[in-house]
């Protein structure tokens, strides 16, 4: 089926006219820099011009381009989008006083002054910033047919189920038809309107049918960040670089997999797993907040239980998917152990040696130890699109001549973001594909999205549970061993190197230690003799209250998902905790 047909399904298309003036230039301003000529005889001074400096890179960083004209990032052939800066004003202020060039490259990724025929295309924009580094962006855009075919009208009523909610006011309830017209008069103009809305008709327009639904590693969006990352390692001289990861190796004796077995088995109690299940159900009872939970120990599951209810009042069952937040951040550090196994990278190059555009032996520029450790400089989560945004590394580099890595702790997911873009670049796959290649496949998920490297993750127990039993087994899992147990090692909490010594917890890759107390213990205690569980018991926290805990030298997992913490959450997670501890066998 051609393109020109296939858009014949795609009636959201033909709703759209619009009128462009050619691109022009679109980067004006002064520079914003603090001025040389100023003497600044004490320290006072030079802090203050220094924090000045750093809010101006920052402010720079977060300027958005937009289009001249709203709802144009799908056009007609006559008009081609004319991309500008949302804040002129704020963008000449700053120092960006040199043009924008912006270059239009079609779906095979060839170039061409002007997009010429329907289709995707690509926008790449190149400038310089105000610190001097290269500016870099891109943009996807949708170019119409000369003249669609006619199609089908197809219903886009949005439904919301959940709305207004028995809660609701009376006067919601009483305008819900009201509302409920308004979000769906919006829905076709905020397609229509976005460059999310041409990156989902380019992906429908190109997409083979399959029969079945599209997993998340099928979207159009996943679709779009493999056209980003191709243009990007085209135009930068980077394709012959590539290195692909290899996949795992296959062990003579197999590591111990998640099975079902007997309490003995386990190293546990008898009554194990009742006395967990009985936690857990009164636990969602009182609370209203369901979860899933999944126990092991020796590899043997002692307990995998739903307990409670959706919002519409039916249980939830062990499938039950949700977002980990930054549990993610574990994921992510599985995923770069794989890449230092293979000695694409290492914890303590630069990132410069990934990025080409980054000033080698900068003090300025982290290494991979320093982002994946909260060392980096950089700060924030989600900030620019996370490892989503094409050109993430490239925002980074605009404020990199103030940045200070290895000075202090600082905890933030913009390092985790940035070491994926560089692991993008090495492999020469897109991050979502890393992910489900590399781990997601191998180890049996099902279909799991992923949109930031640092608290975008949404998995089930049991895929939280094999991820936990791979740590308890130093990077293998059954006959396929990721990693070397020596690379294992090198990911363990270690103490931070950094200038500023007020933070004193060790640190890991994607991990740290998780040392719940016993009754009756001092509040912070680091005595091994205080602990519920053994003194190298990791894993990581989560804001949605999720848990993955594991104790490698015990054998010992525990995992559980949900959507929220719920209320009394520190009450019930410290009497399910001791409970467990309670039930296992010494």
């Amino acid at each position: 089926m051609n393109h020109t047909t296939r858009f014949a399904s795609i009636s959201l298309l033909l709703a759209v006219v619009c009128l462009f003036t050619p691109p022009a230039d679109c980067c004006l301003g002064q520079t914003g820099q603090v001025s040389t000529g100023v003497h600044l005889s004490d320290s006072s001074a030079l802090k203050k011009a220094a924090q000045r400096k750093q809010q101006e890179r920052h402010e720079f960083q977060s300027q958005e381009l937009i289009l001249a004209k709203a709802g144009t990032w799908i056009f007609n052939p006559v008009e081609t989008p004319r991309i500008v800066w949302r804040d002129v004003e704020a963008v000449r202020r700053l120092g960006c006083s040199k043009s924008l060039r912006v270059r239009w490259f079609d779906a095979k990724l060839n170039e061409w002054p002007e997009p010429n025929a329907p289709g995707r295309w690509l926008a790449w924009i190149e400038g310089t910033a105000p610190n001097g580094t290269p500016l870099r962006r891109s943009l996807t855009f949708y170019r119409l047919p000369e003249k669609p075919p006619p199609s089908y009208a197809p219903d886009l009523t949005v439904e919301f189920p959940n709305f207004p909610g028995p809660k609701a006011p009376a006067v919601v309830r009483e305008h819900q038809a009201e509302v409920t017209r308004l979000a769906n008069d919006l829905v076709v103009p905020t397609v229509l309107g976005s460059e999310k809305g041409a990156i989902l008709v380019a992906g429908l327009v190109e997409a083979k049918t399959r029969g079945r639904p599209a997993r998340y590693v099928e979207s159009a969006a996943v679709m779009n960040d493999d056209y980003h990352l191709a243009l990007k390692l085209k135009i930068q001289g980077l394709q012959d670089k590539v290195r692909p990861l290899r996949p795992p190796r296959r062990r003579a004796q197999p590591a111990t997999v998640l099975h079902q077995g007997s309490a003995a088995e386990a190293g546990m109690s008898p009554n194990a797993k009742t006395r967990i299940d009985d936690v857990c159900r009164a636990w969602a009872q009182d609370t209203g907040e369901p979860f899933v939970t999944l126990v092991a120990r020796r590899g043997v599951i002692v307990t995998h239980e739903a307990f409670g209810r959706d919002p519409s009042g039916q249980p939830i069952d062990r499938d039950y998917r949700c977002w980990v937040a930054s549990i993610t951040k574990s994921v992510t550090g599985i995923l770069f152990s794989l890449f230092l196994d293979q000695q694409l990278v290492d914890l303590d190059d630069s990132l410069a040696t990934v990025f080409p555009d980054y000033p080698q032996n900068s003090p300025h520029v982290p290494t991979f130890r320093q982002c994946l450790t909260h060392t980096s400089g950089l700060a924030g989560h989600g900030e620019f699109g996370g490892m989503r945004n094409p050109h993430l590394e490239n925002i980074v580099l605009n404020g990199i001549d103030v940045n200070e890595p290895g000075v202090r702790y600082a905890y933030s997911g913009l390092g985790f973001e940035l070491v994926v873009k560089a692991l993008e670049i090495v492999a020469g796959q897109s991050a979502v594909r890393l992910y489900d290649e590399h781990l997601f496949r191998p180890l049996g998920f099902s279909d799991v999205p992923i949109n930031s490297a640092s608290a975008g993750g949404e998995f089930t127990a049991r895929e939280l549970g094999i991820l936990a039993q791979w740590i308890a087994n130093h990077g293998s899992y059954g006959r396929q061993e990721f990693i070397r147990p020596e690379t294992f090692d090198r990911l363990m909490p270690k103490p931070l190197r950094v200038v500023d010594h007020s933070y004193t917890e060790d640190e890991g890759i994607g991990i740290h230690w998780i040392r719940h107390l016993k009754e009756g213990s001092p509040r912070g205690s680091k005595r091994a003799e205080d602990f519920l569980f053994g003194p190298r018991t990791m894993g990581h926290g989560s804001l949605s209250g999720c848990i993955f805990l594991v104790d490698p030298d015990s054998q010992f997992i525990v995992t559980q998902v949900r959507k929220h913490s719920g209320p009394r959450s520190a009450e019930w997670s410290s009497q399910f905790f001791q409970t467990i501890a309670g039930v296992i066998n010494k």
